[in-house]
């Protein structure tokens, strides 16, 4: 029978291993590219999500400070058409096609303010101690493809509601 023991000068029995010693790597580093990648991976998903939030957050923030400065304007001129123009001004920044604004007049009871020739909640019927209420809809288009990743939707709708009493 032949001797089955290694030649003296081999440490291990993978072939590579003499020429990954040579070439100075080892058989971490393939570990560590692995590690990198999830690594990277989810440090990119979280800083996706913040830019999203943040502008989503901001994006909120103008289409409430639009609602409000309409609704103030409402409280003084009785005309939708430039309570909606301010609102629009307002929010200048944002896509105007996915922005939709509704302005109703309330009685102080929460029913529509309602008379002859006009439909009812018109705030052209307002008068004092009624409210006008200015919703603000706007369809939020994700920055990011964050949410396609992960199986949900790139939009998020947004809504903001003031409620003032006309003086």
């Amino acid at each position: 029978m032949g001797n089955l023991s290694k030649p003296s000068g081999h440490p291990t029995s993978d072939p590579y291993s003499r020429l990954r010693a040579q070439l100075g790597q080892s058989d971490e580093q393939g570990a560590v590219l692995v590690e990198f990648a999830l690594v990277i991976t989810l440090f990119l998903f979280l800083v996706f999500g913040l830019v999203d939030f943040g502008l989503a957050i901001n994006t909120k923030t103008q289409i409430a400070v639009g609602g409000r400065e309409g609704a103030r304007l409402g409280t003084v001129n009785l005309d939708a058409g430039a309570v909606e123009t301010r609102v629009r001004d307002v929010t200048g920044d944002l896509n105007q096609t996915d922005l939709t604004v509704t302005i109703e007049c309330r009685q102080p009871d929460g029913s529509l303010c309602n008379g002859g020739g006009t439909p009812p909640g018109s705030l052209s019927l307002g008068q004092s101690g009624d409210s006008v209420v200015v919703t603000v809809d706007y369809l939020y288009q994700m920055f990011t493809p964050l949410p396609n990743f992960l199986g949900g939707g790139s939009q998020i709708p947004l809504k903001s509601m003031t409620e003032m009493r006309i003086e």
